[in-house]
């Protein structure tokens, strides 16, 4: 092979590799027009079609209200004097029309609103569209100049009057169609497009642009054939009646044979790409020369002291059979120097490619174990922090209820413990829940539910706490009915308040309030707190976050309370959104929820639960002190409670004392909690036995399981005496009819 010098090569190189970038430029830049022009089209298409869809919705809103008009009592009886006057106050009211109209079958006018009643009224000539109401029996819509020398546009909703099965007249509403110059406004059109609304002969009968010397006149004969053309929409290049050229996207309404046309100048669609493709080829051909001319001087930068170093490198005791497996470099400035340097480059750049892999690789695996170290600690400090707060008040208050003998000194005290231990066990479970969402182990139990019923509960729940005391709470809920878990969404209003309630000062006020919205429910929980500054709202529903971190932590918990939410509304198929005006001015959170297949409101069952005291309870749990506490509990609702410490004595013992009910833990000594009922269920006094289990396992397969294992209620502990009190009351209940 013969070797060329070394500029040759470079400048080989140089061309090499910039005529695929120029060729792959062009291409991208080709396919980024192509791509911008049709999302430039779409988007004219969907603006198009959104103003069809608003004029179908305006003349939907009368055609409605006439409908509703046509069944008035007034007219129904005759009643022309109370009509009329109904009619008035109609047109006072707001809405877009300008007169509403009685016409009889004949077509003669009854009366009008913009004449006093009992006044005769011209006839007003030929109405076709009376005319076509009567014929056809349906409403019709029109336009038509007030005037037959082309007045200003309008348009007509004509509703035929029904006495039975018969047509009895024809209510016709009137408004200007100036009404209509609220589309462009709406949409923000920009100044140099034009947005048209044509009819089905190509009048046109609104326009954003020139609208005083354009409308009531007919569009260019080629707009209107394209226009015809396609349907109910398109795209295509055309020139407007003010000699624009303009591409124009058409979509057709629905109820009305009108046309909206939205239009951009020409240059806006295709002036951009024309720009694009000459600057590429300018800038392809300066970097070619550019090219050229630096691998020109870069060759004799390099080959001068490339020949001096390889005639060093020929002295030195380099050995040339190492090199062998080597082919030649075809450049012949290289040959000599290739047998000096090449083992020596290529040892170097091995070793230090090793070592700033190494490097990287060291650096990067410090910088996870430094981020993970720092997380753990923050996350442990807090945790820390959380749970000794509520563990030091309950070891204080077990203190003080050991010294005090004061009753409203204990009764405090009491209650201090209760709050504390409940704080406690939401932690937790506000944890795990957390867990079991991120892990998918959370199955939604849905049904038809009212979401302003779930509110009232919550809301109760945290009154009874006295959580909500220190603050104004207003309740505006309506009802909202939604097929949901009625359980879970409850989570999403507690924590939601308690959010609210952790950052807004005593005296505060809290709001929360549902709606219903379409095919979605609303619940929306707003206070006058401490409000979010707003880089903070896109983190506001991250795991742990916190907008607080002074070390007093006066707020507490663990930052999981909205993840938590976050989360659950995602598995309802919902969203939820923070908005806050800024550092104390509130904020508020939103929950739309879809409403799902709710047909209607579940029956109320009648009758009232009976109480469920004085009770037989046989109580199995092998933890000695919480045995105890429920125990008491129990008794003090006055039931008798007899004990066992473990599954094989809790087995032989409800054999014997045949109680009314057995309160099984699951996780026992000796037999496990599933084979103690599994065994009682096969006996015959066990058949017929109440058994309830109260466990610390909540997830949804523990509880089927339970159910499958011959349980018949499945509690979790903390045991809720409110729960079980329902529970046992419930086996004692007779069996209402649903009302």
């Amino acid at each position: 092979m013969k070797a060329r010098p070394l500029r040759s090569h470079l400048a080989l190189l140089a061309l090499g590799l910039l005529i695929p970038l120029v060729l792959f430029a062009a291409g991208t830049v080709h396919r980024f027009a192509t791509v911008q022009r049709s999302v430039r089209e779409q988007g004219m298409r969907e603006t198009a079609r959104a103003l069809a869809l608003a004029v179908d919705r305006e003349l939907g809103q009368s055609i409605r209200a006439l409908e509703v008009l046509s069944h008035s009592e007034p007219l129904a009886r005759g009643d022309l004097k109370t009509f009329y006057v109904t009619c008035k106050a109609v047109v006072r009211s707001g809405q877009p029309w300008s007169a509403l109209s009685l016409v009889d079958s004949r077509g003669r006018i009854v009366f009008t609103t913009d004449q006093p009643f009992g006044e005769a009224v011209a006839g007003g000539g030929d109405r076709p569209y009376v005319r076509e109401v009567l014929e056809k029996g349906r409403p019709v819509i029109a336009d038509f100049p007030l005037n037959r020398k082309h007045g200003p546009l309008a348009v007509v909703v004509a509703m035929p009057v029904r006495s039975g099965t018969a047509i009895t007249g024809v209510l016709v509403a009137l408004y200007s169609m100036r009404h209509f110059e609220t589309l462009w406004s709406d949409q923000r059109i920009p100044a140099e497009w034009v947005g048209t609304l044509v009819d089905e002969v190509g009048i046109i009968l609104s326009r954003s642009r020139g609208a005083e010397r354009y409308v009531g006149t007919s569009a260019r004969q080629e707009f209107i054939e394209r226009m015809r053309s396609v349907s109910p929409e398109g795209f295509f290049p055309t020139t407007t009646v003010d000699g624009m050229e303009v591409y124009t996207a058409v979509a057709r309404s629905q109820l009305v044979p009108w046309t909206v046309a939205f239009s951009a100048p020409h240059d806006v669609i295709a002036a951009p790409v024309d720009r694009s493709l000459l600057g590429l080829l300018v800038a392809g051909v300066l970097c070619c020369l550019i090219a050229a001319v630096w691998a020109s001087w870069v060759g004799r930068r390099i080959t001068q002291p490339l020949r001096a170093l390889a005639r060093a490198a020929t002295d030195s005791a380099a050995t040339p059979a190492a090199f062998t497996h080597m082919g030649p470099t075809g450049v012949s400035e290289l040959e000599g120097l290739r047998v000096a340097l090449a083992r020596t480059t290529s040892l170097v750049a091995e070793r230090e490619a090793a070592l700033r892999a190494k490097m990287l690789e060291a650096e990067s695996a410090r910088a996870e174990a430094e981020s993970a170290n720092r997380a753990k600690d923050q996350f442990l400090a807090m945790l820390g922090h959380e749970l000794r707060n509520p563990l030091a008040a309950i070891t204080s208050g077990v203190k003080v209820l050991s010294v005090a003998r004061d009753d409203a000194r204990r009764e405090r005290t009491r209650a201090l413990v209760e709050r504390q231990a409940l704080h406690l066990a939401r932690l937790v479970d506000d944890l795990l829940d957390v867990a079991r969402v991120s892990s998918g182990r959370i199955t939604l139990q849905k049904g038809p539910m009212d979401l302003s019923d779930c509110v009232r509960r919550a809301l109760a729940a945290l009154e009874s706490s006295e959580r909500t005391r220190a603050h104004q709470l207003e309740v505006d809920v309506a009802p909202a009915w939604l097929s949901g878990d009625d359980s879970r969404l409850s989570q999403v209003v507690t924590n939601l308040v308690s959010n609210a309630l952790k950052y807004t000062p005593e005296g505060g006020r809290i709001r929360v309030s549902t709606r219903e919205e379409g095919e979605h429910v609303v619940l929306e929980v707003s206070d006058t707190g401490v409000g979010l500054p707003a880089d903070a709202l896109p983190r506001v529903f991250d795991l742990f976050f916190q907008e607080d971190r002074s070390l007093d932590r006066s707020q507490g918990g663990l930052g999981v309370g909205l993840t938590l939410v976050k989360r659950l509304v995602d598995l309802h198929g919902g969203t939820v959104r923070a908005s806050s005006e800024g550092p104390n001015q509130g904020s508020t959170f939103t929950v739309h929820l879809p409403r799902g297949l709710v047909e209607e409101a579940p029956r109320a069952r009648s009758g009232a639960v009976l109480s469920a005291s004085g009770r037989r309870l046989l109580l199995v749990e092998d933890h000695a002190d919480s045995r105890h506490v429920v125990r008491q509990l129990l008794e003090a609702e006055g039931h008798t409670v007899f004990e066992a410490e473990d599954g094989p004595s809790g087995l032989a013992r409800a054999r014997e004392l045949r109680p009314d009910a057995v309160l099984l833990d699951i996780g026992l000594p000796g037999m496990d909690g599933y084979a103690v009922a599994r065994t009682l269920r096969a006996t015959p006094e066990g058949r017929g036995l109440l058994l309830i289990a109260l466990t610390g396992y909540g997830l949804r397969e523990d509880r089927l399981r339970a159910l499958q294992a011959g349980f018949d209620e499945h509690l979790v502990k903390p045991v809720d005496m409110a729960r079980l009190r329902e529970v046992l009351a419930a086996r004692e209940a007779p069996v209402e009819a649903v009302s």
